[in-house]
């Protein structure tokens, strides 16, 4: 899958959007984040598994996912978490059992 923001025009835009929301993050979390692009991650919350996909409706919040950043723990970000204000959903490492990255379509467990 070809790196992307949701509702953006053009790679520039994509890349300064994306750029924005990193920097949002680590100065809100005052967090170190990687430069991993992630399109989707698979997750267990509570007894239950939630699949969040770049461009989709995060399934907790059932906002549109703007991005996903990697950290001390997985950062989805929404237009209200973690994209325009507020923190990120914060899903931690040792929860998630798949994530897709942007670049190279490469499937982790």
């Amino acid at each position: 899958m070809r790196f992307f923001v949701p509702a953006v025009k053009d790679e520039a835009e994509a890349e300064t959007v994306w750029e924005a929301t990193k920097k949002f993050a680590e100065e809100m979390l005052g967090w170190k984040i990687s430069e991993r692009r992630i399109f989707s991650i698979a997750y267990r919350h509570e007894g239950k598994d939630y699949h969040v996909e770049v461009g989709k409706p995060d399934p907790r919040s059932h906002e549109l996912v703007i991005a996903i950043l990697e950290s001390t723990t997985y950062l989805v970000c929404t237009p209200n978490r973690g994209v325009v204000r507020g923190i990120p959903i914060l899903v931690g490492q040792d929860k998630v059992g798949k994530t897709i990255d942007f670049e190279n379509d490469q499937l982790t467990e």
